[in-house]
C-alpha cells in the first residue's frame, strides 16, 4: 500500500472518449432517472389512495408505474456497469428502443382522454362527469375497478397531476429518443475506434 493513500481513492468518473456527444449521453441518463423518480412518486401516491379506498387502480396507472420502476432499475444497473467500464453501447441501445416503444404507447393511450379534458371545469359546470362514459360506470359497479376516464375526472387535483405525469412521460420519450439516436452514433464510433486500435 502506498503511503499517499492513492489505493483508497475512488476510481475516476468515466469520461467518454467521444467528446460532447458522449457527455450528452451521460447527462441524458441523469435527466431520465430524475423524470422517472417523479413519475414513480406521483403514480404510487394515486395507487396508495385507491387501495385505501378498496378500489382497483386503473390498468394504465399500473402499467405506467410498472414500466417506470423497471426502467429506473435498469438505469441504476446501467450506471454501475458504466462506472466499472463493463458496458457497451449495443445492448443499452436495444433496451432503450423497447422502453421508448412502451413509453410511446402509454403516452398515446393516456393522451386520448387527457388531451380533451379541461381540469378547470371539474367541480364547476359538471362537464367532467359527462366526460366519463356510461359503459365505464357499469364496469366499475361489477369489477370494482376504477376506469382511467373516470379516474382523471374525479377532481381538479387528480386531473392536473395526471396531466403532469403525462407530460413527464412525453419528456421521457424525448430523452430516450435522444439516447437511442446518440447510442446508434456512439456504437458506430466505438466500433471504428476499436478497428483503429487493432490496426495500431
Amino acid at each position: 500500500m502506498s503511503g499517499d493513500g492513492s489505493s483508497n481513492r475512488l476510481p475516476p468518473f468515466r469520461r467518454s472518449r467521444h467528446g460532447i456527444l458522449g457527455d450528452s449521453y451521460q447527462l441524458l441518463r441523469v435527466a431520465q432517472f430524475i423524470t422517472l423518480v417523479i413519475i414513480i412518486g406521483l403514480s404510487a401516491n394515486f395507487v396508495a389512495k385507491m387501495i385505501e379506498a378498496k378500489a382497483n387502480p386503473p390498468s394504465l396507472v399500473i402499467a405506467i408505474l410498472s414500466l417506470v420502476c423497471l426502467t429506473a432499475l435498469y438505469l441504476i444497473i446501467l450506471s454501475i456497469l458504466f462506472w466499472d467500464q463493463k458496458v457497451t453501447y449495443l445492448w443499452p441501445l436495444a433496451i432503450d428502443s423497447v422502453i421508448l416503444a412502451g413509453l410511446l404507447i402509454i403516452a398515446v393511450i393516456a393522451g386520448k382522454p387527457l388531451s380533451y379534458l379541461k381540469c378547470n371545469d371539474i367541480g364547476g359546470s359538471g362537464s367532467a362527469s359527462a366526460f366519463a362514459s356510461t359503459l365505464a360506470s357499469v364496469l366499475n359497479s361489477v369489477t370494482k375497478t376504477v376506469m382511467f376516464s373516470d379516474f382523471i375526472a374525479t377532481s381538479k387535483e387528480i386531473c392536473n397531476e395526471m396531466k403532469a405525469i403525462w407530460g413527464l412521460v412525453i419528456a421521457s420519450c424525448i430523452f430516450f429518443a435522444f439516447t437511442v439516436l446518440t447510442g446508434i452514433i456512439l456504437f458506430f464510433f466505438s466500433r471504428t475506434a476499436k478497428k483503429e486500435d487493432l490496426k495500431v
